[in-house]
């Protein structure tokens, strides 16, 4: 059973989604439109989406650490990962944090870019959820379950299905955005969905009688997310990059030592209250530099993605054989 080959490395999150070359539009932060372009000490456009592993690039930002780095970063936060995904690949982005399923899609498309930071792991922050008579993933058979195609979504309920013996044509597939997971379950318009944080706590919080039926921590290194950067942008301006992803360890550390402010910056970032994502944020672990250079360079490469490639493979989000160990940049993480 794949779970059995992601053990060794306990890597969850979310995000990501099938390749789309149109921008469809993008929520809170400054458009994409709107960064500046090439030449070094401009403006790095990244694209991020209301989850709370990217929650750092948050706390960079409103405690000046971009600054003192000497990078001007813009965020662009977007709440559907096709969205943030196409304004990558068409260059609307610099760097854009995603889940690896859509790195490894880039790559097979033939989009530049490399990975060049693991940002996270998470246990509770990705979840299937269900209303009240639905207790076990079996159960899910003949019933209406929402989630987003080609995203982390698809692929924790593919593997969870897998386990159960059971597959996508067990159930009734409705597509739906991340974002829209709660309020179409909260409704009764199916029986149960696949979401993460915040959406998670929205859903659990609204005493309609929705549960957990199952949670990315059972099925540890099925699901990550990564920084990935366009590789112009790598061999134009190494250096910016690199005080991009010191900033982030600047806030990982600030985090640890201020961990209630950060969480109150995190949870304002992605549009929530913090008292509420209190169980969310103790099932991630921040990944620093120093933890970045060991695993990117041992196990994420050697167990870790290459098991990732065997659930794309099997649920059709990528068709081929990828590489993926070939696209890790470790050259920016410092020493």
């Amino acid at each position: 059973m794949t779970s059995r080959l992601l053990r060794s490395f306990s890597v969850t999150a979310a995000a990501t989604a099938v390749l789309a070359l149109g921008l469809t539009g993008c929520a809170g932060g400054a458009s994409t439109e709107s960064g500046q372009q090439g030449a070094a000490g401009e403006t790095i456009r990244m694209g991020t989406q209301p989850w709370l592993s990217y929650g750092q690039w948050y706390v960079a930002d409103d405690q000046g650490f971009f600054d003192d780095r000497g990078v001007d970063v813009e965020l662009s936060s977007f709440n559907a990962d096709a969205d943030v995904n196409a304004a990558l690949a068409a260059g609307r982005l610099d760097m854009a944090n995603v889940g690896a399923q859509a790195a490894l899609q880039f790559i097979e498309q033939g989009v530049d870019v490399s990975i060049v930071l693991l940002l996270d792991s998470a246990t509770e922050a990705d979840a299937i959820l269900a209303g009240e008579g639905i207790g076990d993933v079996a159960d899910l058979a003949g019933k209406k379950v929402a989630f987003e195609r080609g995203a982390t979504s698809e692929i924790l309920l593919a593997e969870a299905l897998d386990e159960a013996g059971m597959s996508f044509d067990d159930i009734e597939v409705v597509e739906s955005s991340a974002d829209q997971v709660a309020p179409i379950l909260l409704a009764g318009r199916v029986d149960a969905g696949v979401t993460y944080e915040p959406y998670i706590s929205e859903a659990l919080g609204a005493g309609q009688g929705v549960g957990t039926v199952a949670t990315a921590g059972e099925y540890p290194g099925l699901i990550t997310d990564v920084l990935v950067v366009r590789n112009d942008v790598l061999e134009e301006r190494p250096d910016e990059v690199t005080e991009v992803l010191a900033a982030w360890d600047d806030a990982v550390a600030f985090y640890g030592e201020h961990t209630d402010e950060a969480r109150a910056v995190i949870a304002a970032g992605v549009g929530s209250d913090a008292a509420d994502l209190e169980t969310a944020f103790d099932g991630v672990h921040f990944y620093t530099l120093a933890e970045n250079r060991e695993l990117l360079n041992g196990d994420y490469v050697a167990q870790t993605l290459p098991a990732l490639v065997e659930v794309a493979q099997r649920i059709g989000l990528i068709s081929g054989d990828v590489d993926a160990g070939s696209t890790i940049r470790t050259d920016f993480l410092g020493e």
